[in-house]
């Protein structure tokens, strides 16, 4: 949402699954945010869904949406949280702060692999484990992920638009690029998370091992080209869209969705979200 004018901002406020239930408390808490991160400034513990926290300040894309919405990434983030337990493996693959290794790892109870190579935004994805003691369940890693062993040139500073890119791009740093498979050394999580800026393709191509594997039952991916949607089908993957409200997996979309979803094995998808306990955002049950 950086770069929003008020009136597009309100209009997308009123849009979202949260917003448009309690119009009068999301503009409410928008106004109270934007006041504050104007005269006080600096970073703020805020407290989130499920007995969790968030360090935001303004500028924060994501995490500003999690202020204003509980879920700013409804659809996606209500799956997280439903889906998983303690003791099932979330992969999120362009963590950025940790929005969803934290509603995963602090309020699902599950364990998480998370990857994010900017410097910067590792140190803020640090002090949101941190502030929800998940440190013992979370693995952070600075490697960028791709389709083989080699160093890779990533922008930094751009909070939730770092990306892959050129050697020559200017203020692009060399970071190390390894697999999934190579990370993961044959470890298979119940879902995972790609939201690369565009760099999918690559991801996918070097988790071929992981996605062959039964026990990984869901992926949400954000850029989905044909290569994409083609190894995922090879793997028995098939698209859906979650609504938390009803917790229903469907053909069609429900809500406005970042990422894509991917699932097999809907028996088993549908009795564990079936079955996830409710978690309260803003005073709405989900």
């Amino acid at each position: 949402m950086t770069g929003f004018s008020p009136t597009r901002l309100v209009r997308y406020a009123m849009a979202h699954p949260i917003g448009e239930r309690q119009r009068l408390r999301t503009l409410a808490r928008i106004a109270r945010w934007q006041l504050r991160a104007r005269l006080i400034g600096g970073p703020r513990v805020h407290p989130w869904v499920g007995g969790s926290q968030l360090v935001v300040e303004r500028g924060m894309t994501g995490a500003t949406g999690n202020v204003y919405f509980g879920l700013h990434e409804f659809a996606d983030m209500g799956f997280v949280l439903h889906m998983l337990r303690g003791g099932d493996l979330f992969v999120d693959i362009g963590a950025n702060i940790g929005s969803f290794t934290i509603l995963a790892a602090k309020v699902a109870g599950a364990e998480v692999i998370a990857f994010e190579p900017d410097t910067h935004t590792v140190a803020t994805l640090a002090r949101n484990i941190a502030a929800n003691a998940v440190e013992g369940r979370v693995a952070v890693h600075t490697s960028a992920l791709g389709d083989r062993e080699q160093d890779l040139w990533f922008t930094s500073g751009m909070d939730t638009i770092n990306h892959v890119a050129d050697a020559d791009t200017p203020g692009a740093v060399r970071v190390h690029g390894t697999t999934l498979d190579t990370v993961l050394a044959g470890r298979v999580p119940l879902l995972i998370k790609i939201d690369v800026e565009g760099h999918e393709p690559a991801v996918v191509a070097g988790a071929q091992k992981t996605l062959a594997s039964p026990d990984l039952k869901a992926v949400e991916v954000e850029t989905v080209t044909q290569d994409i949607a083609d190894m995922l089908a090879g793997h028995g993957f098939a698209q859906r869209h979650y609504d938390p409200f009803t917790r229903r997996l469907s053909q069609t979309p429900v809500h406005a969705a970042n990422n894509s979803l991917y699932v097999r094995d809907e028996s088993f998808l549908v009795q564990r979200l079936q079955t996830a306990p409710s978690v309260d955002v803003y005073g709405i049950a989900v």
